[in-house]
């Protein structure tokens, strides 16, 4: 007598992580603008109408992908790549420490690299839930610097300046050699950029 064929039946968690893992490829290689319903349920090899019931829609979906992991570091694991107690060291320390992380982090991810650049041709309101990740982890993690900035130090600036050379240089790296003179495709290359990074800070918002 033939052994009974057991069946797998997906659970609920299961269903959801297919389809947020699902979300990082698709977007990484279509955009914003094309990725569907559709396209999310033959990559996941579910039916679209899971996409609904778990998430309300393709938004929603957009949504639990940003906080899923897949796509953003959390502020736990930025602050893992720091590499002293964070509470022990200045704040210049603290802010470098940040865009230091940032960058190991999205280093590890590249469907999320190819994501950015994707957002820099099209914006819509899939686009705008994943920024809207992005700041409310940096907002968290600033929340945890001590010590004070000069006052006379447009913070704002500094971070949108840093944020931006993060990104273009993360974002480049997929398909350039060098920048700069810099090697992208090497770890001493990405160690310069690092030290620059506490050049910039120390100079910035260093009192001392």
């Amino acid at each position: 007598m033939p052994a009974n064929k057991v069946i797998p039946i997906d659970t609920n968690d299961q269903i959801k992580y297919r389809l947020i893992s699902a979300v990082g490829p698709i977007l990484a290689r279509v955009g914003f603008n094309r990725i569907n319903e559709d396209l999310v349920a033959r990559e996941s090899g579910l039916k679209r109408i899971n996409i609904f019931r778990f998430f309300g829609g393709l938004p929603g979906l957009v949504s639990a992908f940003g906080d899923s992991g897949h796509f953003w570091p959390s502020t736990r694991e930025l602050l893992q790549e720091t590499d002293q107690g964070f509470t022990d060291i200045f704040p210049e320390q603290q802010m470098a420490s940040f865009f230091k992380s940032l960058l190991i982090c999205l280093r590890r991810r590249p469907h999320t690299l190819d994501i950015l650049a994707w957002e820099t041709l099209e914006r819509n309101e899939l686009s705008k839930r994943l920024e809207d990740i992005r700041v409310r982890t940096s907002l968290e993690y600033f929340e945890n610097l001590h010590g004070e900035i000069p006052e006379e130090i447009d913070l704002s600036a500094v971070v949108a300046l840093l944020a931006g050379a993060v990104f273009f240089l993360s974002v480049q790296s997929r398909n350039t050699r060098t920048f700069g003179g810099i090697d992208l495709q090497s770890e001493a290359g990405w160690r310069r950029i690092e030290q620059a990074i506490e050049l910039l800070m120390r100079g910035s918002l260093s009192d001392r």
